[in-house]
């Protein structure tokens, strides 16, 4: 697919692809992908059918893993991330309406870039939930020591 890449731009995909009896049971969640996001998995969708015929691309959106040298993050973290590509601040409202990602998620996910270790977002006010009517904005002081970082989901509590 590399070599037949049509889509223009900045983002690297790599793809792995398993029939369905391989993949533990997820339920798909619909998403709202960034516009290049979109261009690149239809590429790739078009590229695969046109060489296996008769089959069926389901895309895992929970599976997904975003990231370049400096940092790596899940899809739904590069969802929220690339959208301060587009604004300086967001609402979690916002974020919500913007990305798809269901409520709990999001929250985790935010959690995780705001109230984490490697706070790559600022939250006002400061705390460490995610409450509504809390604002999201990137931190332009972070700083790590590291040149490759992963920033893990917040886990989720199971009762």
């Amino acid at each position: 697919y590399m070599q037949n890449q049509d889509a223009p731009g900045n983002i690297e995909l790599t793809v792995t692809i398993l029939t369905t009896s391989f993949w533990p049971a997820y339920i798909p969640k619909e998403i709202h992908l960034p516009p290049e996001m979109e261009r690149l998995q239809e590429s790739f969708k078009k590229f695969y059918l046109s060489k296996h015929s008769g089959r069926k691309l389901q895309w895992q959106s929970t599976l997904g893993h975003c990231g370049k040298k400096e940092l790596q993050v899940s899809l739904f973290q590069a969802l929220v991330l690339l959208m301060f590509n587009e604004g300086d601040q967001f609402s979690l409202e916002e974020i919500k309406v913007a990305t798809g990602v269901e409520d709990k998620e999001v929250r985790r996910t935010l959690q995780s870039l705001a109230c984490g270790k490697a706070r790559v977002l600022n939250k006002n006010p400061k705390g460490r939930d995610v409450e509504d009517g809390d604002r999201f904005f990137c931190n332009d002081e972070f700083k790590h020591k590291l040149f490759k970082i992963k920033i893990n989901q917040i886990q989720m509590k199971e009762t």
